[in-house]
Parts: C-alpha cells; sequence; structure tokens
C-alpha cells in the first residue's frame, strides 16, 4: 500500500483516534513531531512533493531547498498537532470551547449567521484546525453544513462520521449534496466548505489565478452562491505559541455578474481566492494541503 493511500485509511483514522485519545498531551505532542519529522522526511513521496510545491509558489518561488524543508517540515507538524488537538479533545466541548478564540470580524460574522436573515456562505482553506474550530463554532450556538470532500475514501468517511455532533451535518460533495446546501442556504442557515484542494487537471473547466498563477480549482462554490445572490465570507485560522486557537473572518464578497458565464465564474472565483490566498499567507507553514496545486512546479523547485 502507497503511504498517501494508508494515511487515508481507515486503519490511519483508528490508529490516529486511538492514541490521541489514550496519551496524554505532554507526549502526544512529542510524539505528533516525531510523527511528523519522519514523514516529512520522505522528499519523493506525493505529499512531501505537493506540499512542497505549494509552499514554493506562496513564497513566490524565491526561498532556498533548506527553507523548503523547513516549512514542509513545519506543515506536518502542524497537521499532526491539529489532529492530535482534534481527537484528543473530541469529547470535552468545554476545552475546544476554551481552546478556540474569535476575533471580532469573524463575531460580526457569527452574529449575523445566527439571525438568520439570510443565508450565510462560509469558504476557507485546509489551515490550521478547521475540524476543532468548526466544532467550536458550533458548540457555541451556530448549526453548520459542511460540504466534504466527494466519494470518501473508508478513513475520509470515519472522519466524517467523528466530525458529526447536533447542529453540525457533513455531506460529501455530490449533485445530491449541493441540493442539500441550497436547502440551507434557503432556509437563510449557514453553509461552510473548503476550496483549496484541486481537481484532477482533466477534470477542471475552469482555471481562475490563485497566488497569481492559474489552477484547477473548485468553483461550485460560485455557482452555488450566485444561484442564491449571496456573497461569500472567508474564514481563516492559525494557532497561536500558546497551542490555543484564533478564527477570523473577510467581509462579506458579493457575486459579481458578467453577461459571458465563463468571465463570471473566473472572475468572482479569482476575487475569493485572492481573500483566501492573503489568509494562508498569515500562517503558511499551517496551510496543509497535501495535494499539488500547481504540479508543473515540481520540477523546477530547489533540491
Amino acid at each position: 500500500m502507497k503511504l498517501q493511500d494508508f494515511l487515508n485509511s481507515r486503519a490511519a483514522v483508528a490508529l490516529a483516534l486511538g492514541i490521541s485519545s489514550a496519551v496524554p498531551p505532554w507526549l502526544g505532542y512529542p510524539l505528533s513531531r516525531w510523527i511528523a519529522d519522519w514523514l516529512s522526511s520522505r522528499k519523493q513521496t506525493p505529499p512531501v512533493l505537493a506540499v512542497r510545491s505549494n509552499e514554493w509558489v506562496i513564497h513566490q518561488k524565491k526561498i532556498s531547498a533548506q527553507e523548503l524543508d523547513v516549512l514542509v517540515r513545519n506543515v506536518f507538524r502542524s497537521t499532526g498537532r491539529s489532529l492530535y488537538d482534534f481527537y484528543h479533545y473530541l469529547r470535552w466541548p468545554d476545552k475546544i470551547l476554551a481552546m478556540v478564540d474569535f476575533e471580532p470580524s469573524f463575531q460580526a460574522s457569527f452574529e449575523r449567521a445566527r439571525r438568520e436573515e439570510q443565508g450565510t456562505f462560509f469558504v476557507a482553506p485546509h489551515i490550521s484546525n478547521f475540524d476543532l474550530i468548526a466544532r467550536a463554532i458550533v458548540l457555541r450556538g451556530l448549526p453548520l453544513h459542511v460540504l466534504s470532500y466527494p466519494q470518501p475514501s473508508g478513513g475520509y468517511r470515519w472522519q466524517n462520521e467523528l466530525r458529526s455532533l447536533p447542529g453540525l451535518t457533513v455531506t460529501p460533495m455530490s449533485v445530491e449534496a449541493l441540493h442539500q446546501a441550497s436547502q440551507t442556504l434557503r432556509a437563510n442557515r449557514t453553509v461552510v466548505t473548503g476550496i483549496d484542494r484541486p481537481l484532477p487537471v482533466a477534470e477542471a473547466k475552469y482555471r481562475p489565478r490563485f497566488f497569481g498563477i492559474p489552477a484547477a480549482m473548485p468553483v461550485f462554490h460560485i455557482r452555488l452562491a450566485l444561484k442564491h445572490n449571496l456573497p461569500i465570507t472567508v474564514l481563516g485560522a492559525r494557532r497561536r505559541s500558546d497551542g490555543s486557537y484564533t478564527v477570523w473572518a473577510s467581509d462579506p464578497i458579493p457575486m459579481q455578474r458578467h453577461p459571458d458565464l465563463i468571465e463570471e465564474i473566473v472572475r468572482n472565483a479569482e476575487n475569493v481566492l485572492a481573500v483566501l490566498a492573503s489568509f494562508i499567507c498569515r500562517a503558511p507553514d499551517q496551510w496543509a494541503m497535501f495535494y499539488p496545486i500547481w504540479p508543473e512546479t515540481i520540477a523546477e523547485m530547489p533540491r
């Protein structure tokens, strides 16, 4: 079995959940760092190459091989720490609430969404610990409908089951899931999804610019927002030096109409991706994107 297949498997989730549940933080944190360092040292594996190329691009292709090594290691460490925190505190709502702070920008979005005057559409990058943060948002009283990765494997399916709790609905992306999301938005409730996992190049009809380079990025969120005439709000987050998490939000980004459908989709996607990129740059070593967004750049990276 390939390493990436194992990491996405049910067995890997079971192992991570079992260890994280049983091991206290004084041991869990260094153990997660050791595993992260071992994984990140395997430089020719697809996840490491992906993180390396993504970080190379977002740093404007101006960093050395040694700097890339450190960034990649830190991304894996951040992901390991996030998984440990999520699995360890999964059934301790009071501790989750104590670990997550809302900055004023997100608090304003939170209060608007709770009023349910119209549907709210949040999008986010895979950064910091959004599983734990989403749990904190729901525990503070805002139900969320999460659109997740389509056709999940055994490991992803179990993760989705672990994410679920009263007020937090997780549906893998599909035609039916988009229909359900439409119903959620029509009911003036809240939908949230990640939008930074690239599509297979052959399946990408649109290639909006992300960090200045055309990329096979999803655009379903733009179609959904246009359909319901709703703005999109981008969420950002990071782990602070004390181990707590903070979350913030952009101003709502209105959808711009254009007579040309392709231009309409691409322009709006790029407007949202520009904000997403600025949020990633606040904590680039916490951006957990293990798929290459710009695969053509892998050959360019310093070795």
